[in-house]
């Protein structure tokens, strides 16, 4: 379990809606704006992991995609931040509940099209992103579940998707950041390469809205 102030991110979503991409984009933003960063595949593919093996991350990438991740996480330390790529909620739940023991903060990452919508908030055969997270509360010491924030990823340029879909989960209760990670070349196919300037795009622009929420503290 943590001992210290460390700052745990959990990326989660229901499928493939980019996160594992978001999570090392978001390591390399957090890293170029001078944190200490550590990142966690807690996904059974380890495509995170073997990204940092192939592109040679300047921070380290550990792994465990398992039900016990809130016992066997350590912490980088005092103001560092570590990020976690959670598996897939609607096929690993276990792994999900167990890292929303301990995560600071949780960001959905999904795509603005009425099917993303609908697989995290009214799944028919899984259960909802946010029941996930509400009922971690009971297993935190707080006794209160992490704050919860939606990060709409590739975004289309000029689409009226994105206005209605954030719509939508500002209408169901949902925090939405106003920075959007659109669909872009550099970012779509970064997987498997070496990361710059990573802070320079939207993934910096998101490090700064979460500043100025009071989500992180300043470097």
């Amino acid at each position: 379990m943590r001992r210290d102030p460390a700052m745990l991110i959990a990326n989660i979503s229901p499928r493939s809606m980019g996160k594992t991409t978001d999570t090392g984009m978001m390591g390399h933003a957090f890293h170029e704006a001078e944190y200490p960063v550590q990142l966690w595949d807690a996904d059974e593919s380890e495509h995170l992991k073997q990204w940092s093996e192939l592109a040679d991350f300047p921070f380290p990438v550990e792994t465990n995609a398992s039900a016990k991740f809130a016992e066997e996480y350590t912490p980088l330390g005092e103001a560092g931040i570590d990020i976690v790529d959670v598996g897939h909620t609607e096929n690993h739940p276990h792994i999900a509940d167990s890292v929303l023991k301990v995560a600071d903060l949780v960001i959905i990452h999904m795509e603005p099209s009425m099917a993303d919508y609908q697989r995290v908030h009214q799944p028919r055969t899984s259960t909802p992103v946010k029941t996930m997270v509400g009922r971690s509360a009971f297993d935190r010491p707080s006794r209160t579940a992490p704050p919860m924030w939606v990060l709409l990823n590739r975004v289309r340029p000029n689409v009226r998707s994105e206005k209605e879909i954030r719509g939508l989960l500002i209408e169901a209760d949902y925090n939405v950041f106003t920075v959007r990670i659109p669909v872009l070349d550099d970012i779509k196919q970064a997987t498997g390469f070496p990361v710059e300037n990573a802070g320079k795009g939207p993934f910096g622009e998101l490090i700064t809205e979460m500043q100025a929420r009071g989500l992180i503290k300043s470097a």
